[in-house]
């Protein structure tokens, strides 16, 4: 049998999740005078990019599932950066950014080069687009 501190040391699961934590909160603490989170931010670009998608084509493109979708915009909403509407020929509710959620997006998307450009210096940028490759194989697999 597996010991605990093997389990820990070679788990695809724990190395990825481990590695997630720590690089979000290196993302979040540089989009922190935006006012938004790295995942906030993601969810944000993902709007911007299909704009008046729905609820249901967002989670797709975010491969998180709809009911964490929508409790994560309800922050987004309350502050004013997006909006849900009902087209009433969609079957479900669309999501759209308003103005200060573009305002915001901008600033944020400033910030998020800038944390990117530090990742890319520790990480490497060759070895980073090797990472790239795995982690999108990865997302095929499953």
């Amino acid at each position: 049998m597996i010991s605990s501190l093997q389990l820990i040391n070679t788990c695809a699961c724990t190395r990825l999740r481990t590695a997630a934590r720590l690089v979000t909160r290196a993302y979040d603490d540089a989009l922190r005078p935006s006012g938004i989170n790295a995942s906030q931010l993601a969810i944000m670009a993902a709007i911007d990019v299909s704009e008046a998608g729905s609820i249901s084509e967002l989670s797709n493109r975010l491969a998180v599932d709809r009911t964490t979708l929508s409790r994560n915009l309800k922050p987004l909403e309350s502050a004013g950066y997006v909006r849900l509407g009902d087209e009433g020929w969609k079957r479900s509710k669309t999501v759209h950014m308003t103005a200060e959620g573009q305002r915001v997006l901008t600033e944020a998307k400033i910030l998020w080069s800038a944390a990117q450009a530090d990742f890319l210096d520790r990480v490497g940028a060759a070895e980073w687009q090797g990472i790239e490759r795995g982690l999108k194989r990865i997302a095929e697999l499953y």
